[in-house]
């Protein structure tokens, strides 16, 4: 039960006012971090020319790619903070190319990486990919195990188990901590036609690099710009 009479003694509305201005502090703090961050979302190798491997000629193509549409987005819309998901693929391609920008021309950048469960690479089978996996976590500026986040969990799902839906939780996290979305997608449904439509959704900016046009951009500008 409400006590009334305390919360409208002036202790209690002070206390009040206390907490609806840290809430608002929060807010405030939670946008400008969506103001300068962008994340990742896109196709596993099969879908990307097999650039199985970080350092074939594919993989060095789509970074190529990449790599001035991530400029352009630091030195013209202020962007300081990347997230990408961990899988192999896109997410590390893009990983490692934020890294290169953050080794040579930016170093105050961030490179963050949200991992659905922490058990995520333990069923890959290629030994490389396991490496750049380790390599890219101890590298990270930062990495949020999503599904330990309460607002982000699956229910009846261990923490560090696999699931499905833990997939489409991480991407929902790294779109909701964005404000621009930077997406390999040729259109097709799965993973990544998934977080699109929910970037879409959410109001956010999506940059597409199309596999099928030789990675061409295409930009919807959402309600955050």
């Amino acid at each position: 039960m409400v006590d009334f009479a305390k919360l409208n003694a002036p202790e209690g509305k002070a206390e009040m006012n206390r907490r609806i201005e840290e809430r608002r502090r929060q807010a405030q703090i939670k946008e400008e971090l969506e103001r300068k961050t962008i994340c990742f979302t896109g196709h596993r190798p099969n879908k990307l020319g097999n650039c199985y491997s970080l350092t074939d000629k594919q993989s060095k193509y789509i970074h190529s790619k990449l790599e001035p549409v991530l400029m352009d987005l630091i030195e013209d819309e202020g962007v300081e903070r990347f997230i990408s998901g961990g899988a192999i693929g896109f997410d590390q391609i893009a990983f490692w190319t934020v890294r290169s920008l953050k080794k040579t021309y930016y170093p105050n950048i961030k490179n963050i990486v949200a991992v659905p469960f922490k058990n995520q690479a333990r069923k890959w089978n290629d030994k490389e990919a396991q490496t750049w996996y380790k390599k890219m976590l101890n590298m990270a500026d930062a990495v949020v195990y999503v599904d330990e986040l309460t607002d982000y969990s699956v229910s009846g799902v261990g923490i560090g188990d696999y699931h499905v839906a833990k997939m489409q939780k991480r991407n929902e996290y790294m779109v909701d901590h964005s404000r621009i979305v930077v997406a390999a997608w040729d259109g097709t449904k799965g993973g990544t036609g998934n977080c699109v439509r929910y970037a879409r959704q959410s109001g956010k900016t999506l940059y597409t690099l199309k596999p099928q046009y030789d990675f061409e951009l295409d930009v919807l500008y959402g309600m955050f710009g």
